[in-house]
């Protein structure tokens, strides 16, 4: 068994039996070892009085609050990211324990753990519409996968690689919560981080399966109704309105800004050890 130089973190409730159950049989056929991250019951936390949310942001630009699953499913990550600062951990994987791992991801790990002085951050984002809208760089060694950058702000934190750097920039922005934790991964102006991804994705998401977020809020995430009222009700169009312009304008700048950059990436030739 190997982590690859960087020990897999798989974040899960304490209930999650069948869901541990799997993907420790999973990682166990892909030799790869791996440690087991307490999640966070998003149905036991008081959202509005805990000291880690920021509701006027929230409401601001979303119309309503983040739901107690995905408002756990941030505390779960940061649990991981103050392990690694704690402990001094320079790199970790972190999976989410329905995600489906192919039989590349030891390799891609490998590969990763090889040009690590390159990234910081590295997403591993499996549906089709995430491959339509990325820019690929370069092959990765030893693998039929390419890196490369996950242009606009796609969803999904079911697995990625990260380093200390990551875990300690993250940390800091999640002190005070109001976006989702993809969302922050994806916000790569807000976090400063080198943010790449896979293509193909050595982990991908398990769409058969509920996820644990939606079955601890019975899909609250995905109900856009804008629930606000009094003046926040009536400045919501005006500051939604900023907030998607901001994000165009931002994508649109991290686009452009990193196209020479991955050019020249693109040109580097990485030997293997």
């Amino acid at each position: 068994m190997t982590d690859n130089g960087c020990p897999i973190f798989i974040i899960t409730l304490e209930d999650a039996t069948s869901r541990q159950e799997s993907i420790r049989r999973r990682l166990t056929e892909l030799g790869l070892s791996f440690q087991f991250i307490p999640g966070v019951d998003g149905r036991k936390l008081d959202l509005l009085a805990h000291p880690a949310y920021e509701p006027v942001k929230r409401r601001l630009f979303y119309g309503r609050d983040l739901s107690n699953g995905e408002f756990g499913c941030v505390l779960g990550h940061r649990n991981v990211y103050r392990h690694m600062i704690e402990h001094r951990i320079e790199c970790a994987v972190v999976l989410e324990d329905d995600s489906i791992l192919t039989d590349e991801l030891p390799a891609v790990l490998a590969a990763l753990r090889h040009e690590r002085d390159c990234w910081d951050l590295v997403r591993f984002l499996g549906r089709q519409k995430n491959y339509r809208s990325t820019r690929t760089i370069r092959p990765l060694p030893g693998t039929s996968a390419m890196l490369s950058r996950q242009l606009g702000i796609p969803g999904g934190a079911y697995g990625y690689m990260l380093n200390l750097r990551a875990a300690e920039r993250l940390e800091k922005l999640m002190q005070k919560n109001w976006l989702a934790v993809d969302t922050l991964h994806g916000a790569v102006w807000l976090t400063g981080l080198r943010t790449f991804s896979v293509t193909p994705s050595p982990v991908l998401p398990n769409d058969q399966a509920p996820s644990c977020i939606d079955t601890l809020d019975d899909n609250l995430r995905w109900d856009k109704t804008v629930r606000l009222e009094g003046t926040m009700r009536l400045l919501y169009p005006l500051t939604r309105g900023l907030w998607k312009f901001y994000l165009n304008c931002c994508t649109q700048y991290v686009r452009f800004s990193t196209l020479a950059k991955d050019r020249k990436l693109a040109r580097q030739a990485r030997p293997q050890d």
